[in-house]
């Protein structure tokens, strides 16, 4: 019964929760609605506040947020003094919002003062987003250091310089109102430095926007060393000059223009591109000045490293050796050496095209002739004929066909394999045939050999004349036999009779 209760007061506050508002458990610290100034005489000392999770420290008049949620309305979340130079430094998630302009200061500031906004990592992130048509920073100066920087709805100003380091700074003001709104992404009166890091900037106007007004070096208003950018605005990616902005050096970096027009000359005398890797296919014109302006574009060779070495490699081949040479042929009379470094794109296509041809070779095939004739030979030989035939069948049996022209000597090795296999076969003996009688012949020659061996043994010293009766009796005998065959027995006594007395007629002379 107990058990029952409990069950039914735990499953009674489990409804009950489920009931409530829901609550964002996630959120660290409390949310705050009101502007941080920076500029008021408490901050001349340490400031801390956990719950909302910032803390100031006077000595290095750094602000440091953890995490933050500043919803301010219609005013700024954060007033500098910008007769100081301030550092913010963000660890986590950080998040301000106003439309008001975000990060304001108290009056023009100084050239050498401004805004340092510095990530604990990477990952570290501090998002501005302007909601009412007015800039989402207002500085002397801008360093973007470390971490991300997200900014949504209005352009980051200075009066002097915008600096990148290694942050990455993402920008989108498309949202802000074309005719009133700041839909600009970085605006300068000065200059715009990147060393690198990475800018990504979608603006509804311009998206690195180098004025010239009141510039602390009017002769280098744009200077990219550095970085990865992805640029895009309304009216342009990069305008150059309306004051005394009177050059741009772009010397390295990885560059994307997607607008329209890429980098605009206004009123600058020149833009000088000595390094980088541009992208500017999604770009209707790239690279160019006003019609009323003198401004020019130096820009540097392309690089043909890799074309050079691409065109080296492939006519040292010897185009007879493939079965179809005209893919390198086509792609070695496309280079053309007249590209500039921001055409490096369709530098780097022709080593490439030149590189796949050459790839996509296939080698003619090795000439065969010789070794069907050897095959041909050795195949039509009696193995049977032969003691041992089996260095002709593993000569045969390691022909391989797949050889290419230029592996010839291999074919030919093939072929001496087998014709030394077929020059050192030994053919067998032939087998010794018998003698053509019959078996009643072999047995008289037999008798009558015996017959006269015997009769020579036993008068090896007889006269001529008693040999020659002994041999006329012999062959009498002899004759007699084979003349008669019907009669072989009694013919047979006959001579044997013969002989007797022959012997008895020598035996007693001998006495």
């Amino acid at each position: 019964m107990k058990k029952t209760r409990i069950f039914s007061t735990m499953l009674a506050t489990v409804i009950c929760m489920a009931s409530l508002p829901a609550i964002n458990v996630f959120a660290a610290n409390q949310q705050r609605t009101t502007t941080l100034d920076l500029t008021v005489a408490g901050f001349q000392n340490d400031q801390k506040n956990e719950d909302e999770g910032w803390s100031w420290d006077a000595d290095t008049l750094t602000l440091t947020l953890d995490n933050v949620d500043f919803s301010t309305g219609n005013k700024s979340s954060i007033k500098v003094d910008v007769l100081k130079s301030t550092t913010i430094l963000f660890k986590g998630e950080n998040k301000l919002e106003s439309s008001a302009t975000i990060i304001s200061r108290t009056d023009r500031g100084s050239k050498d003062t401004g805004l340092t906004l510095k990530g604990e990592a990477k990952e570290s992130k501090l998002s501005l987003v302007e909601t009412g048509n007015l800039p989402s920073m207002d500085q002397p100066n801008i360093t973007f250091e470390s971490g991300t920087v997200d900014i949504q709805g209005g352009a980051a100003i200075t009066l002097y310089t915008i600096k990148v380091m290694e942050a990455a700074v993402n920008i989108d003001t498309t949202m802000a109102d074309p005719e009133d709104g700041w839909n600009d992404g970085l605006y300068a009166n000065g200059s715009i430095e990147i060393y690198g890091g990475e800018v990504n900037v979608k603006a509804g106007r311009i998206g690195l926007f180098v004025v010239g007004i009141g510039a602390p070096e009017p002769k280098t208003g744009l200077r990219i060393e550095g970085g990865k950018l992805d640029l895009e605005g309304g009216l342009a990616d990069v305008y150059l000059g309306s004051g005394n902005v009177k050059n741009g050096i772009i010397s390295a970096g990885d560059i994307t223009l997607k607008g329209k027009k890429g980098i605009f000359l206004y009123d600058c005398e020149k833009c000088e591109i000595t390094g980088g890797t541009f992208h500017v296919d999604e770009c209707e014109d790239p690279f160019m000045a006003h019609k009323n302006s003198s401004g020019v574009f130096e820009i540097a060779d392309a690089d043909y490293t890799k074309v050079d070495k691409a065109e080296e490699a492939a006519k040292a081949l010897n185009k007879d050796n493939y079965v179809d040479f005209t893919a390198v042929e086509k792609a070695l009379e496309a280079i053309d050496r007249t590209k500039n470094l921001t055409q490096q794109s369709d530098v780097d296509k022709m080593a490439k095209d030149i590189n796949d041809a050459v790839e996509a070779l296939v080698y003619k095939s090795a000439d065969y002739t010789e070794l069907d004739k050897a095959e041909k030979a050795a195949k039509a030989l009696n193995k049977d004929d032969y003691e041992d035939f089996s260095e002709v069948e593993k000569a045969l049996a390691a022909i391989d066909r797949t050889k290419n022209i230029t592996e010839q000597a291999d074919v030919d090795a093939m072929v001496k394999a087998i014709n030394d296999a077929v020059a050192n076969l030994v053919k067998k003996t032939p087998a010794s045939q018998p003698d053509s009688v019959s078996s009643s012949d072999a047995s008289s020659d037999t008798s009558s050999s015996a017959s006269d061996s015997s009769a020579s043994d036993s008068s090896s010293s007889d006269s001529k004349a008693t040999d020659s009766k002994s041999d006329s009796s012999s062959k009498a005998a002899s004759n007699a036999s084979n003349t008669n065959p019907s009669t072989g027995v009694a013919g047979g006594a006959f001579a044997l009779a013969l002989l007797s007395g022959a012997a008895v007629v020598m035996a007693k002379k001998k006495k």
